[in-house]
């Protein structure tokens, strides 16, 4: 119900006005500050910035902050790589009692070669193509035949029926055990989103302190705005939402396990 101008009394304010002098009385002010506030400093300040650390001190921190999150890491050598990243996804298959998983189109992930050990324990791969999902069965539908999900493209629906996505970020920042990744061509956003559980595998040098740092990297890789992936996700930790009545839920909104291998 509104209050037209003629009832309304002499000096009173409405809208904005009234709330801003609520704001100042609160403040101690008689009235609102006409003026705006000086901000001689922009972005983050130079201690936070000029902060440099070994690789060592980088993985240590990812480590800390990842498993403080409920995650796992598991650091190996560049010569134990293959056999080490193998042998970690079928123990989480194992684990979970996973037989399907999805991964990244990547060439960093296909040069690992865990394809072949992975499919002789019994675990179906579906690679994530950019060009579709050509021989790949989408598998039977999580709520029965027909209705939307059956209108969806093969490969989103073959990756919907996995329950554990394999991806390559960007970078990793390891004062919050954040993951910064681009989605593009075979590196879709659903592999890190669908799925119950989630592996990341990066090397030791894809780590930087800030995210601030990775944001100038992608800045310096695509300088025009047009040319960059429409996605960009930042990962930390597995899902996590309080949403209904501060009732914390672990993966609702996407992957409920979050695991990390770092190359060194």
């Amino acid at each position: 119900m509104s209050i037209s101008s003629e009832r309304r009394a002499p000096g009173t304010m409405t809208g904005r006005d009234a709330f801003m002098s609520n704001i100042a009385s609160r403040l101690g002010r008689r009235t609102p500050s006409q003026t705006p506030p000086e901000r001689p400093f922009k972005g983050a300040p130079e201690f936070y910035t000029e902060r440099r650390m070994t690789q060592e001190e980088h993985i240590e921190q990812f480590m800390a902050n990842w498993t403080a999150l409920s995650g796992k890491v598991l650091v190996v050598s560049e010569a134990e790589a293959p056999a080490a990243v193998a042998a970690y996804i079928r123990q989480i298959c194992e684990e979970h009692g996973i037989t399907r998983i999805t991964r990244w189109e990547h060439e960093e992930l296909i040069a690992l070669g865990f394809d072949g050990p992975v499919r002789e324990a019994g675990i179906e791969i579906v690679p994530w193509r950019g060009d579709g999902a050509d021989g790949i069965e989408p598998g039977p539908s999580p709520s029965g035949e027909g209705g939307v999900w059956q209108q969806r493209e093969r490969l989103l629906r073959a990756a919907e029926t996995c329950r554990l996505g394999i991806v390559w970020p960007d970078y990793a920042v390891s004062s919050t055990s954040s993951l910064a990744l681009f989605s593009h061509g075979g590196k879709g956003r659903s592999v890190s989103l669908l799925t119950d559980a989630l592996l990341a595998v990066f090397r030791a040098d894809q780590l930087v302190f800030r995210i601030g740092e990775a944001f100038e990297q992608f800045k310096q890789r695509y300088p025009d705005a047009v040319d960059m992936p429409a996605s960009l996700n930042l990962i930390t930790g597995p899902s996590r939402s309080a949403d209904i009545e501060n009732d914390l839920t672990i993966g609702i909104h996407g992957p409920g396990k979050v695991h990390a291998v770092i190359i060194r």
